[in-house]
């Protein structure tokens, strides 16, 4: 595959006869002078002997010339061989690369390079290494997102398609309960494609700018977040257990208090028991770590390395029944580390789950 890729895009002069020609030349100029040098200081050291006759001294100097013209030719070829073997063997490492990024270009991903050259080149194929793969992962990423993102929308809409064609049948009759189902599905897709639109948001203010920052106390931003869902709370009687400490620092405040509405919209969301979920923030360290705890079901430690990947769901059909889209943390994680420099990270206890984002004190 790759080699039809390269001769489709045509085969360009190579770079390494030019740098061997190049060579050639200078190792002729060098070893001219050099066969002069040796030529003219023998041919003077010689005629100084006393024993030595006219007749040996000129055959001495014919025999000297000879031997250094057979020699400048044979060195020069052995010379211009051996750095075109090397230089092509150094070279080869690069050839990959060419091939490899011309593969890439084409929308195919190529196998890793191995090579043992020097360390310029080393890593210069290790970053193209990391790259491919953090490509292919992205890559990889897209296409589940896209099978995800038609599952979840393919769900409610079939719900509510069939409801309504069945009204429309006269199979069923519209009723109290029917509409608040079709009421949920529709709310199931607005808050899909909201979480969507902030994917895309944050996507696009990381990308070209950053955002702008005051120096404000972070305990009020907190507090606003978690005003949001008192009637939530109360009407799901789940316990809150609070200990916020004030400490101003340099944050956006819409970034912050979405990033902490996500974790306890998660951590309400998957409630599973009977005790508090537990929010707490304090200063540790030069920075300012906030933790929500809750108790959920048991999660592995694939899906909690993974959890602030976007559109990953540890469990798709529990997703399905809470309405999770697998893009709330990642917008987390988009808000805290691309835009605040922060820290996140998850915590799993049996089943008690510690989301933790960490935030410094200055800019």
């Amino acid at each position: 595959m790759f080699s039809k890729l390269q001769r489709k895009q045509g085969k360009a002069p190579s770079i390494i006869i030019p740098i061997t020609l190049l060579n050639a030349g200078i190792l002729t100029v060098f070893l001219l002078i050099s066969s002069y040098l040796i030529y003219s200081t023998a041919c003077f050291l010689v005629a100084r002997l006393p024993t030595v006759q006219v007749d040996k001294q000129l055959i001495f100097n014919e025999q000297l010339a000879l031997f250094l013209w057979v020699l400048l030719p044979l060195s020069i070829v052995i010379g211009g061989v051996l750095h075109y073997v090397i230089t092509k063997r150094m070279f080869r490492p690069l050839r990959e690369l060419v091939k490899f990024t011309a593969a890439l270009k084409e929308g195919h991903f190529p196998p890793k390079i191995s090579t043992h050259s020097y360390d310029e080149i080393n890593q210069l194929t290790t970053t193209f290494n990391d790259l491919t793969e953090r490509l292919k992962h992205n890559e990889d990423a897209r296409n589940q997102m896209l099978t995800n993102m038609a599952h979840d929308l393919r769900t409610p809409l079939s719900n509510i398609n069939g409801y309504l064609e069945a009204m429309k049948d006269g199979v069923i009759k519209g009723d109290e309960k029917l509409f608040y189902s079709l009421h949920k599905e529709s709310e199931r897709l607005i808050h899909m494609i909201n979480q969507l639109q902030e994917m895309s948001k944050w996507n696009e203010i990381s990308t070209h700018m950053m955002l702008a920052k005051d120096h404000v106390d972070i305990k009020p931003v907190i507090e606003k977040s978690l005003s949001l869902f008192e009637l939530t709370l109360k009407n799901k009687d789940i316990p809150l257990d609070i200990e916020l400490s004030s400490e101003k620092i340099w944050l956006n405040n819409e970034g912050i208090q979405q990033a902490i509405t996500n974790l306890i919209q998660n951590a309400i969301q998957y409630y599973e028991g009977s005790s508090n979920i537990r929010i707490t923030g304090g200063v540790r360290e030069n920075m300012y770590h906030i933790s929500i705890t809750n108790p959920g079901a048991p999660l592995s430690n694939e899906a909690q390395a993974s959890l602030f990947e976007r559109f990953y769901r540890a469990d798709s059909a529990r997703n399905q029944k809470t309405g999770g889209t697998g893009l709330g943390l990642a917008i987390v994680k988009e808000i805290i580390v691309t835009q605040h420099n922060g820290e996140i990270g998850v915590h799993s206890h049996n089943n008690n789950h510690t989301f933790m984002i960490s935030l410094p004190l200055s800019q």
